[in-house]
Protein backbone atom coordinates (compact mmCIF):
# COMPACT_ATOMS: atom_id res chain seq x y z
CA UNK A 1 0.00 0.00 0.00
CA UNK A 2 2.97 2.49 0.96
CA UNK A 3 4.25 1.64 -2.17
CA UNK A 4 1.29 2.49 -4.10
CA UNK A 5 0.72 5.42 -2.56
CA UNK A 6 4.00 7.50 -3.12
CA UNK A 7 3.72 6.14 -7.03
CA UNK A 8 0.44 7.61 -7.28
CA UNK A 9 0.71 10.89 -5.06
CA UNK A 10 4.46 11.41 -5.30
CA UNK A 11 5.15 10.00 -8.85
CA UNK A 12 8.15 7.71 -6.82
CA UNK A 13 8.60 4.35 -7.08
CA UNK A 14 10.28 2.20 -4.75
CA UNK A 15 11.59 -0.83 -4.53
CA UNK A 16 9.54 -3.11 -2.39
CA UNK A 17 12.26 -5.34 -1.09
CA UNK A 18 13.82 -2.27 0.03
CA UNK A 19 11.35 -0.38 2.12
CA UNK A 20 10.52 -3.74 3.60
CA UNK A 21 14.35 -3.64 4.39
CA UNK A 22 14.42 0.08 5.81
CA UNK A 23 11.05 0.13 7.72
CA UNK A 24 12.05 -2.75 9.96
CA UNK A 25 15.00 -0.68 11.06
CA UNK A 26 13.34 1.52 13.62
CA UNK A 27 11.45 -1.56 14.82
CA UNK A 28 14.29 -4.12 15.27
CA UNK A 29 15.89 -1.26 17.36
CA UNK A 30 12.92 -1.52 19.36
CA UNK A 31 12.83 -4.85 19.43
CA UNK A 32 16.11 -5.07 20.61
CA UNK A 33 16.03 -3.19 23.88
CA UNK A 34 11.98 -4.08 24.89
CA UNK A 35 11.24 -7.93 23.49
CA UNK A 36 14.81 -10.46 23.44
CA UNK A 37 17.90 -9.73 21.68
CA UNK A 38 18.06 -13.73 20.66
CA UNK A 39 14.82 -12.89 19.41
CA UNK A 40 15.64 -10.16 16.98
CA UNK A 41 19.19 -11.54 15.95
CA UNK A 42 16.92 -13.94 14.07
CA UNK A 43 14.57 -11.81 13.59
CA UNK A 44 17.58 -9.63 11.70
CA UNK A 45 18.30 -12.60 9.40
CA UNK A 46 14.70 -13.50 8.61
CA UNK A 47 14.21 -9.82 7.47
CA UNK A 48 16.67 -9.91 5.33
CA UNK A 49 16.62 -13.20 4.01
CA UNK A 50 12.56 -12.25 3.49
CA UNK A 51 14.36 -9.03 0.98
CA UNK A 52 16.11 -11.05 -0.62
CA UNK A 53 14.02 -14.01 -1.94
CA UNK A 54 11.51 -10.92 -2.52
CA UNK A 55 13.90 -9.70 -5.11
CA UNK A 56 15.02 -12.98 -6.96
CA UNK A 57 11.71 -14.74 -6.26
CA UNK A 58 9.42 -13.92 -9.59
CA UNK A 59 6.07 -13.00 -9.25
CA UNK A 60 3.39 -15.07 -11.26
CA UNK A 61 -0.08 -15.83 -11.20
CA UNK A 62 -1.04 -19.10 -9.50
CA UNK A 63 -4.71 -18.17 -9.42
CA UNK A 64 -7.45 -15.50 -11.27
CA UNK A 65 -10.25 -16.14 -8.54
CA UNK A 66 -9.66 -12.90 -5.72
CA UNK A 67 -11.59 -14.51 -2.82
CA UNK A 68 -9.41 -17.84 -3.50
CA UNK A 69 -6.36 -16.40 -3.75
CA UNK A 70 -7.10 -14.33 -0.86
CA UNK A 71 -8.03 -17.30 1.46
CA UNK A 72 -4.73 -19.21 -0.02
CA UNK A 73 -2.58 -16.46 0.54
CA UNK A 74 -4.04 -16.09 4.61
CA UNK A 75 -3.63 -19.26 5.54
CA UNK A 76 -0.25 -18.98 3.89
CA UNK A 77 0.80 -16.27 5.89
CA UNK A 78 -0.42 -17.36 8.49
CA UNK A 79 1.11 -20.31 8.95
CA UNK A 80 4.26 -18.88 8.15
CA UNK A 81 4.45 -15.73 10.97
CA UNK A 82 3.06 -18.59 13.53
CA UNK A 83 5.96 -20.97 12.66
CA UNK A 84 8.49 -18.72 13.13
CA UNK A 85 6.68 -16.67 16.81
CA UNK A 86 6.32 -20.50 18.13
CA UNK A 87 9.69 -20.82 16.90
CA UNK A 88 11.13 -18.04 18.74
CA UNK A 89 11.95 -14.95 16.33
CA UNK A 90 9.68 -13.39 13.78
CA UNK A 91 9.46 -12.39 9.95
CA UNK A 92 9.57 -8.08 11.37
CA UNK A 93 7.56 -5.79 10.94
CA UNK A 94 3.76 -6.07 12.57
CA UNK A 95 4.89 -9.55 14.22
CA UNK A 96 7.12 -7.28 16.42
CA UNK A 97 3.94 -4.52 17.30
CA UNK A 98 2.14 -7.59 18.03
CA UNK A 99 3.93 -8.71 20.55
CA UNK A 100 4.41 -5.70 22.00
CA UNK A 101 0.77 -5.11 22.31
CA UNK A 102 0.28 -8.70 23.71
CA UNK A 103 2.78 -7.32 26.24
CA UNK A 104 0.12 -4.72 27.37
CA UNK A 105 -3.07 -6.03 26.97
CA UNK A 106 -3.03 -10.02 26.58
CA UNK A 107 -4.13 -10.13 23.01
CA UNK A 108 -3.60 -12.92 20.82
CA UNK A 109 -1.45 -11.64 18.46
CA UNK A 110 -3.25 -12.69 15.39
CA UNK A 111 -6.38 -10.56 16.72
CA UNK A 112 -3.83 -7.86 16.97
CA UNK A 113 -2.91 -8.54 13.55
CA UNK A 114 -6.48 -8.45 12.12
CA UNK A 115 -7.14 -5.13 13.92
CA UNK A 116 -4.43 -2.91 12.92
CA UNK A 117 -4.32 -4.43 9.23
CA UNK A 118 -8.10 -4.05 8.64
CA UNK A 119 -7.33 -0.34 9.46
CA UNK A 120 -5.11 0.38 7.10
CA UNK A 121 -6.89 -1.71 4.09
CA UNK A 122 -10.24 0.21 4.78
CA UNK A 123 -7.90 3.59 4.81
CA UNK A 124 -6.85 1.92 1.14
CA UNK A 125 -10.44 1.61 0.23
CA UNK A 126 -10.79 5.26 0.39
CA UNK A 127 -8.32 5.54 -1.94
CA UNK A 128 -8.06 2.19 -4.95
CA UNK A 129 -11.38 1.53 -4.25
CA UNK A 130 -13.30 -0.98 -1.81
CA UNK A 131 -13.52 -4.01 -4.13
CA UNK A 132 -10.07 -4.86 -3.34
CA UNK A 133 -9.92 -3.46 0.21
CA UNK A 134 -12.27 -5.96 1.13
CA UNK A 135 -10.48 -8.71 -0.42
CA UNK A 136 -7.80 -7.53 1.34
CA UNK A 137 -9.45 -7.74 5.09
CA UNK A 138 -10.82 -10.87 3.46
CA UNK A 139 -7.35 -12.27 3.72
CA UNK A 140 -6.05 -10.40 6.35
CA UNK A 141 -8.86 -11.94 8.95
CA UNK A 142 -8.12 -15.53 7.92
CA UNK A 143 -4.31 -14.91 8.16
CA UNK A 144 -4.90 -13.90 11.67
CA UNK A 145 -6.79 -16.53 12.45
CA UNK A 146 -3.73 -19.15 10.86
CA UNK A 147 -1.04 -17.03 13.35
CA UNK A 148 -3.32 -17.83 16.26
CA UNK A 149 -3.85 -21.82 15.14
CA UNK A 150 -0.03 -22.22 14.56
CA UNK A 151 1.32 -20.23 17.71
CA UNK A 152 0.88 -22.48 20.10
CA UNK A 153 3.18 -20.79 22.43
CA UNK A 154 0.44 -18.06 23.11
CA UNK A 155 -2.42 -20.76 24.12
CA UNK A 156 -2.34 -21.09 28.00
CA UNK A 157 -3.37 -24.48 29.31
CA UNK A 158 -3.88 -25.21 33.06
CA UNK A 159 -1.70 -28.56 34.35
CA UNK A 160 -2.88 -30.74 37.45
CA UNK A 161 0.00 -32.85 38.16
CA UNK A 162 -0.43 -35.47 40.69
CA UNK A 163 2.53 -36.92 42.10
CA UNK A 164 4.40 -38.79 44.71
CA UNK A 165 7.74 -37.19 44.18
CA UNK A 166 6.92 -33.00 44.37
CA UNK A 167 10.33 -31.84 46.12
CA UNK A 168 12.17 -33.02 42.77
CA UNK A 169 9.72 -32.44 40.54
CA UNK A 170 9.40 -28.45 41.49
CA UNK A 171 13.01 -27.57 41.63
CA UNK A 172 13.51 -28.99 38.13
CA UNK A 173 10.05 -28.01 36.40
CA UNK A 174 10.98 -24.17 37.75
CA UNK A 175 14.86 -24.25 36.11
CA UNK A 176 13.83 -25.58 33.14
CA UNK A 177 10.18 -24.24 32.10
CA UNK A 178 10.17 -20.98 34.46
CA UNK A 179 6.85 -21.46 35.31
CA UNK A 180 5.59 -20.96 38.83
CA UNK A 181 4.33 -23.85 40.73
CA UNK A 182 1.39 -23.93 43.29
CA UNK A 183 1.81 -27.25 45.90
CA UNK A 184 -1.28 -28.72 47.39
CA UNK A 185 -0.34 -30.69 50.56
CA UNK A 186 -1.63 -33.48 52.19
CA UNK A 187 -4.15 -34.88 49.15
CA UNK A 188 -5.09 -38.57 49.29
CA UNK A 189 -5.33 -41.02 46.41
CA UNK A 190 -8.92 -42.64 46.74
CA UNK A 191 -7.76 -45.84 45.28
CA UNK A 192 -4.21 -46.69 47.01
CA UNK A 193 -5.29 -44.18 50.14
CA UNK A 194 -1.30 -42.82 49.76
CA UNK A 195 -0.98 -39.57 50.25
CA UNK A 196 0.42 -37.50 47.72
CA UNK A 197 0.40 -33.94 46.66
CA UNK A 198 -0.87 -31.96 43.20
CA UNK A 199 1.28 -29.31 41.60
CA UNK A 200 -1.10 -26.31 39.58
CA UNK A 201 0.89 -25.16 36.81
CA UNK A 202 -0.11 -22.50 33.69
CA UNK A 203 2.33 -22.70 31.13
CA UNK A 204 1.82 -22.32 26.95
CA UNK A 205 0.83 -25.11 24.75
CA UNK A 206 4.17 -25.29 23.40
CA UNK A 207 5.47 -25.84 26.70
CA UNK A 208 3.80 -29.72 26.80
CA UNK A 209 6.23 -32.03 25.54
CA UNK A 210 9.08 -30.69 27.67
CA UNK A 211 6.84 -30.73 30.46
CA UNK A 212 5.88 -34.49 30.25
CA UNK A 213 9.31 -35.55 29.49
CA UNK A 214 10.57 -33.71 32.68
CA UNK A 215 7.94 -35.61 34.56
CA UNK A 216 8.87 -39.00 33.20
CA UNK A 217 12.49 -39.16 33.92
CA UNK A 218 11.32 -38.13 37.94
CA UNK A 219 8.28 -39.32 38.51
CA UNK A 220 6.97 -41.73 35.16
CA UNK A 221 3.76 -42.72 37.09
CA UNK A 222 2.87 -39.07 37.61
CA UNK A 223 -0.77 -38.42 36.71
CA UNK A 224 -1.20 -35.34 34.42
CA UNK A 225 -4.49 -33.17 33.39
CA UNK A 226 -4.12 -30.86 30.84
CA UNK A 227 -6.80 -27.91 30.47
CA UNK A 228 -6.82 -25.94 27.37
CA UNK A 229 -8.02 -22.08 26.89
CA UNK A 230 -6.90 -21.07 30.30
CA UNK A 231 -6.84 -16.50 30.55
CA UNK A 232 -4.23 -14.70 32.68
CA UNK A 233 -3.18 -11.33 33.56
CA UNK A 234 -0.48 -10.11 31.31
CA UNK A 235 2.02 -10.89 33.72
CA UNK A 236 2.90 -14.49 32.23
CA UNK A 237 5.59 -14.84 30.97
CA UNK A 238 5.90 -15.50 26.86
CA UNK A 239 9.82 -14.12 25.63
Amino acid sequence: MIVSVIERFVGLSLSIPLLVLCMNIPLLIISWFWINREFTKYTIVAVLLTSVFMSIIPVKTVVTDPILAAMVGGVLHGTSVGITLNSDFSTGGLDIIGILVRKRTGKSIGSIFIAFNCTVHFLAGFIFGWQYAFYSVLAVFVSGKAVDFVNTKQQKVQILLVTDHSEALVPVLQADLKRGITVVNNVEGAFSKEEKKILFIVASKKDLGRLNQLIKTIDHQAFMSVSPGVTTNTNFYEW
